[in-house]
């Protein structure tokens, strides 16, 4: 039995909600398909994480290609998918290498369906969310260890496979980041609600921004059909272009629609349409100009309910985009020229729609007679008698009406106040006493585990009761000891951050190096290296401080990508170094000219330079795209009086015959002889330096992290946290800190046993919303972390 897929966005963004959702896209099979792709639409429903903008054509050219890679794809359903998911990844993967320098990145969380008969098949890559509400029943798709974090972050990528079962009557939920009251908002929905009803439900019980897509299940012929919401108040969008999906050919290449003339940057989806060609619910055919006769019949034919054209069973075209109506006087003709005008034969429905607003109009006016009528002889009732002689009590028909409409107005304002005063209070009491049933069932409970659900259960409630009474002492009192609970459940230090400085608009600081008196940071706007000191009233930025990138006597050094902190004894008398993506490195100190020089090329010269770290008067060079990582021996001979560089040596291999991979490689770290090397999709990688020629250097990758904490369950922590950068701490308790940008943390694991130490995160407030953009320590112990130009410290890390 063929069914239709009807989709409306949820969408909100800014508190404002909108149409076009950018990343969501449905595609009926066009007409040159591979084999097997004939009966199968496509939905595409993707969500771009990251620390960048990422505007309309950049949305429409990842999903275009994707459509485009599961039409060009012959065979198994599943082989069709995951080539969809694959062009994406390839996309966000090279975008990612090419601006890992920058400290910008990309993530997409994909959700791809493919429809055939009655059997929707899902694959989700990312930790994307998909309820189905069957039967009065939710089905909930999500399951982020098989899913993984998401694409762009590896050549190889992470699946979830799995189908559903439809039937007429059936809905669905695309959700990339589910808020909590939604499944239990389309659970108690049961179907039976209007599709409309229930999206715009969802949108008042959720806050903040949102995106998702919500699917009714209908009888029909295999259609996915994009529908417009109906919004009180529409901003005005240009709808999107459809997508051309290319002709089957046998090497499948990528479709790239062109580009627009300017976008503007959007950090969420999009909704697309189907192929050109392809009977759609957006194809609406040129209409010709109207004269007045048929622009009223027109007007009045839109009060009443439209009908579907034959060739789209149960698709409802969305309405165009309102323009700004005409001015009347330069639009509309004069009576005279209308009077000479051939008339026009209105149109039967526009017959029925006219003749139904004159009858709705003259039942109006007779409701209102009667109306008036009946309250001049009931009002004089209610008045004490005065006689005969008194006159009697004279309304007229819009008095009558008013008083109408006004006493129901009124009982509904008495009854809300009523209920504002007594019925928030009873709900408020409601939720704190469910709250601290739960709150004495989590402190009787042995198994950490169910701790963990009861502590949540507590957190829950009193937000419920928040909602209607505000926060009082008792929530926060509630909230406060929950969370603390929750937190050494999971080995969670909430640290005390405050902001050390700002580094002004237009920069971005993407890494940081430290020593006990001075911070550098990397501006990735313009690839320079910025000083602030320390000094009595706390850190300030060094404005005549000088490290940009430029020609030096002759030398030249492009955007910097990486930095580090010089020894206080070099033969430059240097205090940081900076190093681009081809190898030149950039020596600067407080008052002095930046100095550049250029390493010596290995023997298969540079692929590009990644990053770079310091230990033991060893320069240690990661290019990834080459799968190498180049050590340099410092030079200490002062005497020469040529002006050279501090690693004027040719370099030598790290590895040995075991080369991991590392085309993916983001940043690295050494302690003494043991490197260790951070890949974008959160990965870690450990090699052992061998000395003896017989005794082969050795590699983990990767390695196994650890988590001793129970409460987590079967949850894997690390699967679900996006590491970025890397770094060690100092001695005498070296430990590796790894940078959750999203969730703006640092997991502190032990350098050898590689486990979970604990997670230092911030303490409520302390950070404003972003993902983190760098993090570093200092020799004595203070952590700093990055979010845009603004540096927070904190002198509690462990």
């Amino acid at each position: 039995m063929p069914l239709d897929l009807t989709l409306l966005s949820l969408y909100r963004l800014n508190g404002q909600e909108l149409t076009s959702l950018p990343g969501l896209l449905a595609v009926t099979p066009p007409r040159r398909v591979a084999r097997g792709r004939e009966r199968e639409p496509l939905i595409v429903s993707l969500l771009l994480n990251g620390n960048t903008p990422f505007s309309t054509a950049e949305y429409m050219k990842l999903t275009s290609e994707a459509a485009a890679a599961f039409y060009n794809s012959p065979g198994a359903l599943t082989t069709a998918l995951r080539s969809a998911a694959e062009s994406v990844n390839r996309s966000l993967l090279e975008r990612n290498l090419s601006t890992t320098g920058r400290g910008q990145y990309a993530i997409g969380w994909l959700t791809l369906a493919s429809l055939r008969d009655t059997q929707l098949t899902l694959l989700q890559c990312g930790p994307t969310h998909v309820l189905a509400l069957s039967a009065g029943e939710i089905h909930h798709q999500h399951d982020p260890d098989r899913s993984g974090k998401g694409l762009g972050l590896s050549q190889t990528i992470n699946q979830y496979f799995s189908q559903i079962t439809l039937q007429p009557g059936d809905r669905l939920l695309f959700c990339p980041k589910l808020p909590p009251t939604w499944e239990n908002a389309l659970a108690s929905d049961r179907g039976l609600q209007p599709i409309e009803s229930t999206r715009k439900r969802m949108l008042a019980i959720a806050e903040g921004d949102l995106n998702g897509a919500l699917i009714q299940v209908t009888t029909g012929t295999g259609n996915v059909i994009l529908q417009r919401p109906a919004l009180d108040e529409t901003p005005h969008l240009s709808p999107p272009k459809p997508v051309d999906v290319p002709p089957l050919v046998t090497s499948a290449p990528a479709f790239i629609p062109p580009e627009p003339a300017h976008e503007e940057p959007l950090p969420a989806h999009m909704i697309g349409h189907p192929p050109e060609g392809q009977p759609s619910a957006y194809a609406i055919p040129p209409q010709p100009a109207l004269d007045d006769e048929a622009l009223v019949e027109q007007l009045a034919a839109a009060a009443m309910p439209r009908e579907f054209p034959p060739s789209i069973p149960r698709a409802r075209p969305p309405e165009p985009d309102i323009e700004p109506l005409p001015d009347v006087e330069e639009e509309v003709p004069a009576l005279e020229e209308m009077d000479a005008r051939a008339p026009r034969v209105p149109s039967e429905t526009g017959r029925q729609a006219a003749r139904a607003a004159i009858n709705g109009m003259q039942a109006w006016r007779r409701v209102n007679e009667r109306l008036g009528a009946g309250l001049r002889k009931f009002l004089p009732r209610l008045l004490p008698s005065g006689g005969e002689s008194e006159p009697s009590l004279s309304m007229s028909s819009a008095t009558m009406a008013f008083i109408a409409f006004a006493v129901p107005v009124l009982v509904v304002t008495i009854a809300s106040i009523v209920y504002i005063r007594s019925g928030s209070s009873t709900q408020y009491n409601t939720y704190i006493t469910q709250a601290q049933a739960m709150r004495v069932q989590a402190m009787n409970e042995a198994d950490p585990l169910l701790q963990h659900e009861a502590w949540n259960n507590v957190l829950q409630r009193v937000a419920q009761a928040e909602t209607y009474g505000g926060a009082t002492t008792e929530t926060i009192a509630m909230r406060t000891e929950a969370q603390t609970r929750l937190d050494a459940l999971l080995g969670v230090s909430r640290l005390q951050f405050s902001l050390a400085f700002s580094a002004g608009g237009g920069v971005e600081i993407s890494r940081m190096a430290a020593s006990e008196t001075d911070l550098y940071m990397l501006d990735a706007t313009k690839g320079r290296i910025l000083r602030a000191a320390l000094t009595g009233r706390g850190y300030e930025l060094d404005t005549l401080f000088d490290c940009t990138p430029g020609e030096r006597e002759g030398r030249t050094a492009g955007q910097l990508v990486d930095l580090l902190i010089l020894p206080k004894l070099n033969m430059l008398n240097s205090s940081v170094l900076g190093v681009d993506a081809a190898g030149n490195l950039l020596y600067c100190a407080p008052g002095q000219v930046p100095q550049a020089f250029p390493l010596t090329p290995p023997n298969t010269n540079w692929g590009r330079v990644t990053a770079m770290i310091l230990d033991s008067n060893k320069l240690y060079v990661l290019d990834s795209p080459s799968r190498a990582v180049w050590i340099y021996n410092g030079k200490e001979d002062t005497s020469s009086e040529e002006n050279i560089s501090a690693f004027p040596d040719a370099p030598y291999f790290f590895f040995g015959n075991q080369i991991p991979e590392l085309q993916d490689a983001i940043d690295i770290a050494v302690n003494r002889d043991e490197l260790y090397l951070l890949h974008a999709d959160g990965r870690l990688t450990h090699c052992t330096f061998s000395h003896l020629e017989d005794v082969p250097t050795r590699c983990d990758s990767p390695v196994t992290l650890v988590n001793p904490f129970p409460a987590y369950g079967t949850r894997n922590v690390f699967t679900q946290a996006h590491f970025t950068q890397m770094t060690l701490t100092s001695l005498p308790d070296s430990a590796l800190l790894l940078l959750n940008a999203e969730g703006q943390s640092a997991y502190h694991l032990s350098l050898r046993t590689f486990q979970l130490q604990g997670i230092l995160g911030a303490v409520s407030g302390a950070l404003p919303s972003g993902p983190l953009g760098a993090m570093t320590t200092s020799p004595n112990h203070v952590l700093y972390l990055a979010l845009g130009d603004q540096v927070y410290i904190t002198n509690d890390a462990p």
